[in-house]
């Protein structure tokens, strides 16, 4: 009895002093953390590059971050107790820590994707902002523990980011399916975070959820051109004077600099290859541009991409491009884009005729 009381005394000592440093160096324990999450998040950009294997285990730790969560904030809430407490401290970092890690791990294949300078770098730049803001333990852990609007809106965001890109890659589905399936999928697992399943079950609840993801649904259909085309990504653009139609090959492309002298054949021919890991139903259209002002518009092109990628192509005629039959007129700057049926762009090319 005696030595279990001293075991005890032990215990309440060691854990006394453990709050003791704790409280004192915490600032600095928690500072180098975040030195050290940038650390892992960079090396996490490293090792992500072209590996679309690891997203179902990205997306399975999301669903398991979810979980903890919901258990935690529900099913024993009303627990008080210093072994809940840590348990609810231990969760809580290893919740950031994978929001961390699942958005440095996004961040290549959606700059991959992306066309910079264009609109939907923009969606890039917000993920890397984020995942920048994640790593500094003690301004992101407020804001998630005091602002349950900021929890929720972080947490949808990095699910609908993660399952963005996951359902078109492993289950073929077309890119603006899959991008509302991941928006209505991210409000769906938000909503149980927000309230409980009691409330869930009210009318007007049930009213206020299905307004809010109708406007999720259609902001996501607004805002398509932000969204860079995962897993898809132009690779280059060749032009050329002539092409065969059935192999795509010519006597000599040009990838930037094009001279007007051997566009003999009074068309322009623009060939795109477009990279995608698997395969995947894809409608692509090709769109020139003189002075920022579409002057060709190709068919809409629908195939299925496979994982060597494809190729798709479009002939200008060079009236088109001068305005008039002369090659002097032709001479200038041309942009090459390549955008999907739907709204995505995949990327832009200029080129130079000279």
């Amino acid at each position: 009895m005696a030595r279990a009381r001293r075991l005890r005394g032990l215990a309440q000592g060691v854990a006394a002093r453990f709050e003791q440093l704790y409280n004192r160096y915490s600032r600095l324990f928690w500072t180098l953390h975040s030195i050290w999450a940038l650390l892992w998040g960079a090396g996490v950009l490293v090792l992500a590059h072209n590996r679309y294997g690891y997203l179902p285990w990205v997306v399975s730790f999301l669903a398991l971050t979810w979980a903890s969560t919901l258990f935690f904030t529900r099913a024993i809430s009303s627990v008080q107790s210093k072994a809940m407490r840590y348990a609810q401290e231990f969760v809580s970092y290893l919740t950031r820590v994978m929001y961390q890690g699942t958005l440095f791990f996004l961040i290549p294949f959606y700059a991959y994707s992306a066309t910079f300078f264009s609109a939907n770098a923009i969606f890039v730049g917000f993920l890397l902002a984020l995942a920048i803001f994640s790593c500094f333990d003690l301004p992101f852990d407020r804001l998630l523990r005091r602002s349950r609007t900021f929890a929720l809106i972080f947490f949808t965001l990095v699910t609908f980011a993660a399952l963005n890109f996951f359902f078109p890659l492993f289950f073929q589905t077309r890119l603006h399916v899959g991008t509302y399936l991941a928006a209505a999928m991210a409000v769906a697992a938000a909503l149980p975070l927000a309230y409980s399943f009691k409330e869930l079950l009210r009318p007007r609840l049930i009213l206020k959820a299905t307004l809010i993801l109708l406007i999720v649904l259609l902001g996501v259909r607004a805002a398509r051109p932000l969204l860079p085309p995962v897993p898809l990504r132009l690779a280059k653009v060749r032009f050329a004077a002539q092409v065969d139609a059935a192999t795509l090959s010519s006597p000599r492309d040009w990838a930037d600099a094009i001279p007007a002298t051997e566009l003999t054949h009074g068309k322009l021919y623009v060939v795109a290859t477009i990279f995608a890991p698997t395969s995947l139903p894809t409608t692509v259209v090709i769109k020139v541009l003189r002075a920022g002002v579409v002057v060709r518009s190709s068919r809409v092109v629908e195939l299925l991409a496979h994982e060597k990628g494809f190729r798709v192509w479009d002939a200008v005629p060079l009236q088109l491009l001068a305005g008039a039959s002369s090659l002097q007129r032709v001479e200038g700057p041309v942009v090459v884009e390549v955008w999907t049926a739907e709204g995505h762009l995949l990327g832009r090319v200029p080129a130079q005729i000279h």
